[in-house]
């Protein structure tokens, strides 16, 4: 109910008037916040209240596109349809700048053109500012003839689609609006006035002109011998200078190439000691490998004799044992010795 447009509302362009604005702005406007809140049982007397809160014009703005206050109190006229004579109050009013352009706006996309053409183009003499927020969010400075100017050429306002208009030079021509007059005229009279006085005063002035001219020309050439001899003097104490700078520079170069010779024979004696220094170093490592590579071979090679000189046996009897013996038990006995004795004591004998 509170988003539905006044029964008592005429169609505008043969539409529902809130219909003039973008469906998808108009649900982001229903879905605000200050729609729902402030803006719900708005009448023609208490808008006034909330354009006066106004801060700047715009339509919606953001990465979410947030339609702004300016926007949701366009939309709320359209739902109430105000008169038209209070939309004239609305814009006439000298004191609120923002309701006066929210009025310009409302009257534009409602009236008739013939209306817009005599309503809005007095306006283009009001020069006061207006911050205008853009889609990005950032803030700008315009003029109230500015926004007027853009009613009148723009396709798009402040995320609203205008109904095209004929243009002015049509209606001049059929008649129905008269030749448009500028409130710029009488200003530009004056500065036609005042540049024709000014060129009378330089007719008048031109006499004296010449003579001043004249005599400066003659005195220019008396002053002009003095000024060659002084000149002269001038041109040849610059050429002392640069010959001496030249020759300063030409002595400080010869003195950095010898000082440059010097440093490069120190600079080769230096490298040369420090390779020698490196060779001798290297010479030392590999001596100092050799001998101990040499040490670690004489070791290897003694151990290895130890162990061939080494006595294979622990003892005596594992060295018979090894030597044709080993079919002997533990006490030295054979086989058949075994047999022998077990065979006595009556014992089955050892295979």
């Amino acid at each position: 109910m509170a988003n539905r447009t006044d029964p008592d509302a005429d169609t505008v362009h043969g539409a529902n008037p809130q219909f003039l604005v973008d469906r998808i702005v108009r649900v982001k406007i229903y879905n605000d916040a200050y729609w729902k809140e402030y803006c719900f049982g708005l009448t023609t007397e208490s808008l006034i209240d909330e354009a006066a809160k106004l801060d700047y014009v715009a339509g919606t703005y953001g990465g979410r596109r947030r339609p702004s206050r300016f926007l949701c109190l366009f939309l709320k006229l359209l739902q109430i349809q105000p008169d038209e004579d209070v939309v004239l109050e609305y814009i006439k009013q000298p004191e609120l700048k923002y309701l006066r352009a929210l009025g310009c706006a409302y009257l534009r996309i409602t009236a008739r053109y013939l209306t817009v053409y005599q309503t809005l183009e007095p306006l283009f003499a009001d020069y006061r500012k207006l911050r205008y927020r853009n889609m990005q969010g950032k803030m700008s400075m315009i003029r109230m003839d500015e926004f007027i100017d853009w009613l009148m050429r723009e396709e798009t306002i402040c995320d609203v689609t205008m109904p095209q208009m004929p243009k002015r030079e049509i209606l001049e021509q059929t008649g129905q609006l008269d030749v448009y007059q500028s409130v710029l005229e009488d200003d530009l009279e004056d500065l036609e006035e005042l540049e024709r006085s000014l060129k009378e005063q330089a007719k008048e002035e031109a006499p004296a002109a010449e003579k001043a001219e004249a005599s400066m020309t003659k005195e220019a050439e008396d002053g002009e011998g003095e000024k060659g001899e002084v000149e002269e003097k001038r041109r040849e104490e610059r050429r002392d200078d640069r010959r001496d700078d030249r020759r300063d520079r030409r002595d400080e170069r010869e003195r950095r190439d010898r000082r440059d010779g010097r440093d490069d024979d120190d600079r080769k004696e230096r490298r040369e000691r420090r390779d020698d220094e490196k060779k001798r170093k290297d010479r030392d490592d590999h001596r100092d490998r050799e001998e101990r590579r040499e040490k670690k071979e004489k070791k290897d090679k003694k151990e290895k004799d130890e162990k061939k000189k080494k006595p294979k046996y622990a003892n005596k009897a594992d060295e018979e044992r090894a030597a044709g013996h080993s079919k002997n038990d533990k006490d030295g006995l054979t086989v058949e010795e075994s047999n022998e004795i077990r065979k006595r004591l009556g014992l089955k004998p050892l295979r």
